[in-house]
């Protein structure tokens, strides 16, 4: 599952690049989310390759060589401006779940390099684990981290 938020933040990170290529920010921070909204509102993707592709031509834009090879790969282009991107929903399902077994914290917890944070990290799972177990036992997402476990490729 690790796979899906390395995907993610792989995803990001050439988001941020974009960004500051053409000029929406002057550093990385923000502009992950300057890049989705230059992008627009629409969820059609050729819309957003045509915004997209506005942005790399304003005036004043120069891309070097790697940003400009990068952009003509039609396939590495429309993922980052996909709209609902399968990879940062599945990243954001892992790495974010609403709610999780018990059990999903026990491994981080025993594998902690610091043994005084062990008494706070298992009142933060206490904590949660009482405040979002559903009746059934079954948990919402369950099938969703499930999906988003499979192999890269495979949902």
């Amino acid at each position: 599952m690790l796979d899906r938020i390395k995907l993610r933040h792989l995803l990001n990170k050439n988001q941020e690049i974009l960004a500051v290529a053409v000029g929406l920010k002057n550093s990385s921070f923000g502009a992950l989310f300057a890049w989705r909204e230059a992008l627009g509102p629409s969820d059609d993707l050729p819309t957003r390759l045509v915004e997209a592709r506005a942005l790399f031509n304003h005036p004043g834009v120069s891309l070097d060589e790697s940003t400009q090879a990068f952009i003509s790969s039609l396939e590495g282009l429309s993922l980052v401006v996909e709209a609902k991107s399968s990879i940062r929903l599945c990243g954001d399902r892992v790495a974010h779940p609403v709610t999780v077994p018990r059990t999903h914290f026990d491994g981080p917890i025993s594998r902690n390099l610091f043994p005084l944070e062990t008494p706070g990290l298992r009142a933060l799972v206490d904590f949660i684990c009482t405040r979002y177990v559903s009746l059934s036992g079954f948990c919402p997402l369950e099938y969703s981290l499930w999906i988003c476990s499979l192999p890269v490729g495979s949902s």
